[in-house]
């Protein structure tokens, strides 16, 4: 009987824990600028939001994915470029193109949460003026994420 409170009590402490990297993933993402975009546009028509469940983020070494697509207009830009230029201001670089002063496409890292996971956000401004906004953190380095969306597949 001992070893069955001994597991049961394993149990609670791994699933407690699960718990608490989960709602620190998200409390980091709700610290930055850019998650006012996600919860302004995210519900709305015209809009679509995206987060991953567990299952298909784990292939790839992340813990948490959230992207929006919406249409592009003046109102949502000028919010975007606020929200991106405020957190791009804590983050490394990696690729950014800019034309008369508006981002058209970032790729930013942002400084580890408690040194444990990597954090990123990627924006694009696509030819039929949409915009697409991703959040996303895990294992997965820098170099991986550029081989994963921008390098073609060889066949």
């Amino acid at each position: 009987m001992r070893k069955t409170k001994e597991t049961s009590c394993y149990k609670k402490c791994i699933a407690l824990l699960v718990m608490c990297l989960i709602a620190s993933a998200t409390f980091a993402q709700k610290q930055l600028a850019i998650n006012k975009i996600f919860e302004k546009y995210g519900k709305q028509k015209g809009s679509t939001m995206v987060v991953l469940s567990d299952d298909v983020i784990k292939t790839y070494r992340l813990d948490f994915y959230k992207s929006i697509t919406l249409p592009y207009d003046k109102k949502r830009s000028e919010e975007i470029q606020q929200s991106l230029e405020v957190d791009k201001k804590q983050a490394k670089k990696i690729k950014e193109v800019i034309s008369n002063g508006i981002i058209y496409s970032g790729y930013y890292q942002l400084p580890t949460e408690n040194k444990l996971k990597n954090r990123y956000i990627l924006f694009k401004i696509s030819d039929n003026a949409t915009a697409t906004l991703i959040y996303m953190e895990g294992d997965i380095e820098s170099e991986e994420i550029v081989n994963l969306l921008f390098m073609k597949k060889k066949k």
